[in-house]
């Protein structure tokens, strides 16, 4: 009588650990990495976050004609994720009457990996707390590509974080009756 060719291995137990750990060491692997990457890029967005707003809290206080250190307290504050190729756009805008409502324009912007936004050009509604004539304000925007640490995970790798920080000025030169900041090679802004 002939054995059908694999009832010979029914009855063998020696490989079975062998085979119980190539089924699962796939997932325990995919769960290390992944224990790994989600917590870094949640950190590392929270980071940028924070180096949206402290920015925005700078270039607040006062005209900056040299932003190197306003970049410079971004990184640091970034650390230990390096941001040196993350997309900073700092704008300092007025708030101007149009109909019924009121529109926030760039007034002087500079950009650091980007572009800055061009004088003039309407940034949308005024944010709360500026809807008033004459109102000034600074924004910083940050935003940078995630790079995973393991590029098994397509959703981690074409991740990009991007934070805008809206800040009220707090001192600057006196322009037209109002403070307002004016950035590096900027102008103040217009009359109403």
């Amino acid at each position: 009588m002939r054995r059908r060719p694999f009832a010979r291995f029914a009855g063998h137990r020696r490989g079975v650990s062998a085979v119980e750990f190539a089924l699962v060491a796939p997932c325990l692997l995919l769960m290390v990495m992944a224990s790994i990457d989600i917590p870094r890029a949640i950190a590392m967005g929270r980071r940028l976050g924070l180096a949206a707003s402290s920015t925005a809290d700078l270039i607040a206080r006062d005209d900056t004609k040299d932003l190197s250190d306003v970049y410079a307290a971004a990184d640091a504050i970034a650390t230990p994720y390096d941001i040196s190729g993350a997309r900073i756009v700092l704008t300092a805008a007025g708030v101007y009457p149009v109909g019924t409502g009121f529109v926030a324009r760039v007034c002087s912007s500079a950009a650091r990996n980007g572009q800055p936004r061009a004088a003039g050009t309407v940034i949308g509604p005024a944010p709360p707390g500026t809807a008033s004539a004459g109102a000034r304000f600074v924004m910083a925007e940050v935003s940078m590509r995630y790079a995973a640490v393991f590029k098994v995970f397509p959703v981690l790798n074409g991740w990009t974080f991007s934070y805008k920080a809206v800040w009220p000025v707090r001192e600057g030169k006196a322009v037209h009756g109002s403070d307002e900041v004016v950035l590096a090679g900027g102008s103040p802004c217009p009359l109403l």
